[in-house]
């Protein structure tokens, strides 16, 4: 970026490079947000889909478990709604909640191959997307 030396107020010659899926901002007072791939409605949709997550955790989880299916609860989400979303760690929560809260593991599943979380994943890659999916097959029907 190169500024005419007028000072505040000059013109700039700004160059950017190519650019894929990706943003790209000039000027002043501007804001970012990430969509993850999602409508501002489906981000509140799957925003919804977690905090009934928790909430239904904190009603079913075993007394004895309930922290800890909470923080599984929080671990997956942040797998999930996150650029780079992480498979692995999603089937250690989906094992988590099959060995330790089962009545559960269906709506933790039901979760991971819903379409909110189809969408966030696939803007994440080919390579992710077929790991999710390969999740999602191994789920019980």
């Amino acid at each position: 970026m190169t500024s005419d030396e007028g000072g505040a107020g000059g013109k700039f010659n700004i160059k950017i490079g190519d650019l894929h899926q990706s943003q790209a901002l000039v000027g002043d007072h501007n804001t970012v947000t990430q969509n993850i791939g999602l409508t501002p409605q489906e981000a509140a949709e799957l925003r919804g889909v977690f905090d009934d997550l928790r909430t239904k955790v904190a009603e079913q989880a075993p007394p004895d478990k309930r922290e800890a299916a909470l923080a599984e609860a929080k671990e997956l989400e942040a797998a999930i709604v996150t650029e780079k979303p992480k498979p692995d760690r999603v089937r250690q929560a989906l094992a988590w909640f099959r060995d330790n809260a089962p009545e559960l593991a269906g709506t933790v599943a039901s979760i991971v191959v819903s379409p909110l979380v189809g969408k966030v994943v696939e803007k994440a890659g080919e390579a992710i997307a077929d790991q999710f999916r390969e999740i999602g097959a191994e789920q019980p029907r």
